[in-house]
Parts: C-alpha cells; sequence; structure tokens
C-alpha cells in the first residue's frame, strides 16, 4: 500500500487511486468468474433434466413399437372384412410404428450427441448443449403424441374387425372418451405450465436489476462473504438504473 494512504489527513495521491481500482477490478473479475461458474452448474441441471425427461418418454414409445409390431404381424383380419376398415386399421399401425421409432431414434440422438457436446466440448459447450436439447423437447414429444393418437384409433379399427357391433360400439365410446379427456388434460397442463421462453426465463441480469433480491443477498447465494462485492453490486444497479451502463 502507498505510504500517502497511511499519513493522517494526507491527500489521496495517484497510487492509492490506482491500488483501488486494481482491488474494484480484482473482486468484479471474481465475481464474473463466480457467476458464470454458477451459470455453468445450472445449464448442466438443466441438461440432466431433459435427459430424464427424453429417456422417460422414449421407453413409453419403444414399448408402444412392440404393440405396433403384434398389431401388424400377430393380429389375423376375419374374412369377409370391408377392404377400407383393414386398410386404415393396417395405416394407423403403420404411422404407430414408425412415430414411436422415430421417437426412440431422436431421444437416442439428442441424449447422446448433447451429453457429449456438453462434457466434451469447448468453453459455453453445457449451455449450448441444454439450449439445443431444449429445442428438440417439442418436436419429440409432438411425434409421441402422434404415436398414442395412431395407436388409438388402430385400436378403434380393430374393435369394428373382431367384434359385434354393440360390443364395437360401446368400445369406441369408451376409446373416444380417452382421446377426448386426454386431449383436454394436455391442453390444461400446457397452459398451466406455459411460459414464454424469450421474455420470462430468469437470468443473472434480472436477478442484479431485480428490487426484490438485495445486492447482499444474492452475493451470500453466491458462496460470498464480501462487503466489496455487495457494493460493486450496488453500483452496477445504480448505473444501470441511471442508464449509465448497457446491460450484459
Amino acid at each position: 500500500r502507498p505510504f500517502c494512504i497511511l499519513l493522517p489527513g494526507a491527500t489521496p495521491c495517484r497510487n492509492q487511486w490506482a491500488w483501488k481500482s486494481e482491488m474494484l477490478a480484482a473482486d468484479k473479475l471474481e465475481l464474473t468468474s463466480l457467476i458464470k461458474r454458477n451459470a455453468t452448474t445450472l445449464k448442466g441441471k438443466e441438461l440432466e433434466l431433459n435427459q430424464s425427461n427424453f429417456e422417460a418418454v422414449a421407453t413409453q414409445a419403444a414399448v408402444l413399437a412392440g404393440f405396433a409390431v403384434c398389431m401388424l404381424v400377430k393380429v389375423d383380419v376375419p374374412d369377409g372384412v370391408h377392404p377400407l376398415l383393414e386398410a386404415l386399421y393396417y395405416f394407423f399401425a403403420l404411422i404407430n410404428l414408425m412415430c414411436n421409432m422415430a421417437c426412440v431414434s431422436a431421444v437416442a440422438c439428442v441424449n447422446i450427441l448433447g451429453t457429449s457436446l456438453g462434457l466434451r466440448g469447448p468453453d459455453g459447450s453445457v449451455r449450448q448443449a441444454a439450449d439445443g436439447m431444449h429445442q428438440q423437447r417439442s418436436h419429440i414429444f409432438w411425434v409421441f403424441g402422434a404415436g398414442l393418437v395412431s395407436c388409438s384409433f388402430a385400436m378403434l379399427l380393430m374393435a369394428w374387425i373382431k367384434m359385434q357391433t354393440l360390443a364395437a360400439l360401446s368400445c369406441s365410446t369408451v376409446l373416444l372418451w380417452g382421446l377426448v379427456s386426454g386431449a383436454r388434460r394436455a391442453l390444461q397442463m400446457k397452459i398451466l405450465f406455459r411460459y414464454n421462453d424469450h421474455h420470462e426465463v430468469v437470468k443473472v441480469d434480472d436477478m442484479l436489476t431485480s428490487e426484490t433480491v438485495g445486492p447482499e443477498s444474492f452475493v451470500r447465494q453466491l458462496g460470498v462473504d464480501s462487503d466489496t462485492l455487495a457494493q460493486l453490486l450496488v453500483n452496477i444497479r445504480q448505473r444501470r438504473h441511471d442508464n449509465k451502463l448497457p446491460p450484459a
């Protein structure tokens, strides 16, 4: 520390301000490193969450694909059945098979390539892998849903092929009720858990500018007990409030 700082009542010299600037830059670098490390950890958890969700969907899709193979191979259509009814049955059974196979293959590719990129890729690869897996989520779920619907329609047609009119009518009522209730429940869940990816995602910049989270509590959440870092966050928030510092 410069000698002029130790003298009582001395005028701050240039070395004193340079020393304070260097300490502030070091604290800022430390804070940036901590934020980056915690952001990487958070993205890693998101990657693991997407991987576990995809594995659950792929397991169900593999089971449905096995049912589809049985529909195509093991089921014998009786003689005298209308050709259009038989053609529609095999059509929906084949769609069921292909959709579920596409779902299983897509999940396998996404999980293998995504986790490999996140663990072995360059700096920032965890974020890229997590975002990529999140983008593939809608496609995988839609293909899985198409397989479920086609399986239900195949079962509906099988009821009219194998059963008498009264039994087929009762089974068709139950199947249609299940389809409608499942679709309504899926829409309710989508509305309940819906959020905007572009405007409602929580970011570190939102934590810095939020009035409900103080800088002291944010610094403690990072695992650091430093008044200097807390004061640095106060200055950043104040400068952003005065439009003197662009957001990160």
